[in-house]
């Protein structure tokens, strides 16, 4: 396997864990809004809370939304400027998916092909412990990870929401990015199980 090969193969695994979880909240969100009562923290019905997300979605997920508009928030310049910086953060995660899917796959079928699957179990193994040591770090505090999280991927203090002028983050409990969190890592540790696996299936043939 070449090296850039092996890096789409590694590019497309992290950018499809990610999209795929953010395409998840999709089911996600509405068991929370059940679960923490949102209805009753918004004012909103069910349906029109709903609503509102998939706007707040579809601004952070299609480049051709100019323009942040959920029905029944305003927010502030500073919360605009987060989504705007999350939106940015989406969109390239998106388009390394899209880059890498075909190359990334044809690369797998390859070692699939050859038996030589066996190649990426010692990268697939250090893979794996990574969602073991953030999970861990999460049950212990997961606000400190988020604040970290947060500190390393943005630029600004502006995820530091105030809910008199942004009040989208009544409707986003720590308890709903815990749970995004928590898929992404079982996501990424299911893949990197599934290929060891396979991997050393095919160094027993």
């Amino acid at each position: 396997m070449r090296w850039w090969q092996k890096v789409a193969l590694w590019l497309l695994i992290i950018s499809g864990v990610v999209w795929g979880t953010v395409l998840l909240t999709y089911v996600l969100f509405p068991i929370f809004v059940v679960k923490d009562g949102l209805t009753r923290a918004s004012g909103l019905p069910f349906g029109r809370l709903y609503h509102n997300y998939v706007q707040l979605m579809a601004y952070l997920q299609l480049p051709w939304i100019p323009k942040l508009h959920m029905l029944d928030f305003k927010d502030s310049v500073s919360g605009a400027t987060h989504f705007a910086d999350v939106r940015k953060l989406f969109i390239f995660d998106i388009v390394v998916f899209l880059i890498t899917v075909i190359p990334g796959v044809q690369a797998w079928r390859q070692l699939a092909k050859r038996r030589e699957r066996w190649q990426m179990v010692r990268s697939f193994q250090i893979g794996a412990v990574v969602p073991i040591v953030l999970g861990a770090l999460m049950a212990v505090n997961f606000n400190a990870v988020f604040i970290k999280f947060h500190e390393v991927l943005f630029r600004n203090d502006d995820w530091l929401f105030d809910p008199a002028v942004d009040p989208i983050i009544n409707v986003l409990p720590e308890d709903f990015f815990s749970a995004c969190f928590a898929i992404a890592l079982i996501g990424f540790e299911v893949v990197m199980i599934y290929g060891i696996w396979r991997g050393r299936k095919d160094a027993r043939l």
